[in-house]
């Protein structure tokens, strides 16, 4: 291992942060998932729970880069303004093309995608900041990183289950020989860079807790997908590892960007991003998720009564949508402000 990497920070934050952001972050998605398997008469209450406390929550986090103040306002006036009016009318439109169906099958499988290219960012952070580089070919590593979670989405697809949410939705038309020899080549490329991984532990050069991060990368993927056969039981544990990854992580940026103490431009957020504010920080963020999901509520109860326009579901989806096309352009590691603000440059 070359010598720079024995100076290198093992830890993206701490010990606490990353074995909690790492190991806990699954397990809990995992347990979610159990519970909602094992007691399917609460199963309501439990992805109740999961929008309130995260899912919603995720979303607004997002926002915590574009809204907190008015020097973020201005630099991303664009993804403020036109780009949710360019969203919603696009919601709209397909809600005309092809119903709620439509509607659902995209957010499903942009939805998967959304979540992979997240997982491979935070993959991405944790090489970059603690010079952990995995074994092997790493060409052949980036095959495997997506090649898992893209044969188990297959295996989803093939499967005759055709609700989400309760809603009907298009999968693939993908057959089933196709899915499990996609899953089967998957399986041998995971053996492969697993055989490598284990390699490079007998030597002494392996990042333990970026190892562990990609091995809860693929469990994820294998448990929502393949091992779940119902969808939305499966969605729900991808949906908690990602949902509470992505606070956890927005977190990380927010307090590693004002870790010098109070900024006058971002008063508010940088206060509630102060170490050891991390409890005011999350009620801020619930606070305002409250407000803003229950005006969205009151809103389409109230216009519901004027339109035949299912206005939850472009709402919602919209919203949902103009997160995913928003955190595609905010979050890239390339950019100078990001790999500051985690501390990776």
């Amino acid at each position: 291992m070359p010598a720079i990497a024995a100076t290198a920070p093992i830890y993206m934050r701490s010990r606490r942060f990353d074995r909690l952001f790492v190991l806990g972050i699954p397990l809990l998605a995992l347990a979610v998932g159990a519970l909602a398997l094992g007691f399917p008469q609460y199963f309501v209450l439990i992805i109740s729970l999961d929008l309130a406390l995260l899912g919603y929550h995720h979303v607004i986090s997002t926002y915590t880069r574009l809204l907190f103040d008015l020097k973020s306002a201005r630099q991303h006036w664009a993804l403020l303004l036109p780009l949710p009016v360019a969203v919603f009318a696009g919601v709209y439109l397909l809600i005309g093309w092809g119903g709620v169906a439509a509607v659902a099958t995209l957010y499903m499988h942009w939805q998967w995608y959304h979540y992979t290219r997240q997982s491979e960012g935070i993959n991405k952070a944790y090489g970059m900041k603690t010079r952990s580089v995995q074994a092997g070919n790493p060409v052949f590593n980036r095959v495997t990183f997506y090649l898992v979670p893209a044969a188990a989405f297959l295996m989803m697809s093939a499967r005759p289950d055709s609700t989400f949410l309760g809603m009907e939705v298009w999968k693939l038309p993908v057959p089933q020989w196709l899915a499990l020899a996609a899953l089967a080549a998957a399986g041998a490329c995971l053996a492969w860079w697993l055989a490598a991984q284990v390699r490079a532990l007998r030597d002494g050069t392996l990042g333990r807790l970026h190892f562990a991060y990609l091995c809860s990368h693929y469990l994820i993927y294998l448990v929502s997908y393949v091992a779940i056969h119902d969808i939305t039981s499966g969605w729900l544990v991808i949906n908690v590892w990602h949902n509470a990854q992505y606070i956890a992580f927005v977190w990380l940026f927010n307090s590693n960007q004002f870790k010098g103490g109070v900024n006058p431009e971002q008063r508010a957020l940088s206060w509630l991003s102060q170490e050891g504010r991390w409890p005011v920080y999350l009620m801020a963020c619930l606070a305002l998720t409250g407000v803003v999901y229950q005006s969205i509520d009151a809103s389409n109860a109230y216009f519901a009564n004027y339109t035949l326009v299912p206005l939850v579901v472009i709402a919602y989806q919209g919203i949902n949508f103009h997160h995913y096309i928003v955190d595609s352009i905010i979050w890239k590691l390339r950019k100078r402000d990001v790999q500051s603000a985690l501390k990776i440059v």
